[in-house]
């Protein structure tokens, strides 16, 4: 992954979490309460973000997830700004010369389904990413080359075993992508069950998706950041074509499209 394919992957993906979850602490105080709707210019191919690319997916079912690590949510502009979202304290530097990468998870996690969240659940994830079995398609697998095993040595400790060092480990960890799904779900029902079945530790909890129309989640009261979402909850409206996108914020119908609009349309 080249650096700049990264900047443009997080920056143009974080503007949906930052609405939905972020701290605003560089914002007026915010409000809690209300149904945020916005549209989607894209379908969704399936929910399952370690193997989509789309803006169509992320948009829609990033808030039903966490991540190990993310874009810092109160300074978006700058790529380079990095935060713990499922970890303790600050991201980790490296050790051993960089090829070491030591996380302490967050203890009283859970998913959406009451499962508590462990480091096992972490190493399940990034094994489904990084070394994924014949056959399981990780768009991102590419990222990882220099990692060359995760481990958990206990459960709330993940450590990244690296090749070689590489710049570019810690931002692929941030990818927006790289949702945490339960070992429990992946042992249970395998690498197929995430494509239409939702259950992260997220912000949002899924409530429906109807095809063609949207997305809707509700805000999970369980969340891991005191005092977040502000939202009660959100529907990502499905609207391919840009007229009806445009209608659809002009008469109020919905407040945002997170990929903007170009000049032309405005």
């Amino acid at each position: 992954m080249t650096s700049k394919t990264f900047k443009y992957v997080v920056a143009a993906t974080t503007g949906v979490v930052f609405a939905l979850g972020a701290t605003f602490t560089t914002l007026a105080s915010p409000k809690s309460g209300g149904i945020l709707n916005f549209v989607v210019g894209s379908k969704i191919p399936s929910y399952d973000g370690h193997r989509e690319t789309t803006f169509g997916m992320i948009h829609p079912i990033r808030p039903f997830y966490s991540l190990l690590i993310r874009v810092n949510p109160d300074n978006p502009a700058d790529p380079a700004d990095f935060k713990c979202d499922l970890c303790e304290g600050d991201v980790p530097a490296g050790e051993n010369g960089g090829t070491k990468y030591t996380f302490k998870i967050l203890k009283g996690v859970k998913f959406h389904d009451g499962t508590p969240l462990t480091s096992a659940d972490i190493k399940a994830t990034f094994d489904k990413i990084i070394f994924p079995p014949e056959g399981v398609p990780s768009s991102r697998k590419a990222f990882f080359k220099m990692v060359g095993s995760v481990e958990a040595p206990d459960d709330h400790t993940i450590v990244f075993n690296l090749d070689f060092p590489s710049g570019s480990f810690i931002p692929a960890l941030a990818t927006p992508f790289n949702f945490v799904y339960s070992k429990k779900d992946l042992d249970t029902h395998g690498f197929e069950w995430h494509k239409k079945n939702v259950n992260g530790t997220g912000p949002f909890k899924f409530v429906e998706h109807i095809p063609g129309q949207h997305v809707a989640g509700e805000k999970y009261a369980g969340y891991h950041f005191e005092g977040q979402p502000y939202l009660d909850g959100f529907k990502a409206i499905s609207a391919p074509k840009m007229a009806v996108r445009l209608n659809a914020i002009r008469a109020d119908q919905a407040s945002i499209e997170f990929r903007g609009f170009p000049p032309k349309a405005r």
